[in-house]
């Protein structure tokens, strides 16, 4: 069982820009925002 496209698009997005969000500019609301609701939803 793959996981679905969304969740896959998230990873892929998340692992783009790792440095940017550990740079401590990105915070809770963030997150939560652009990657748990959208995984939560799918």
């Amino acid at each position: 069982m793959s996981a679905p496209d969304t969740i896959i698009d998230l990873v892929e997005r998340f692992e783009r820009n790792y440095e940017q969000y550990r740079a401590g500019k990105y915070n809770e609301t963030q997150l939560r925002r652009e990657f748990l609701d959208p995984f939560f939803e799918a």
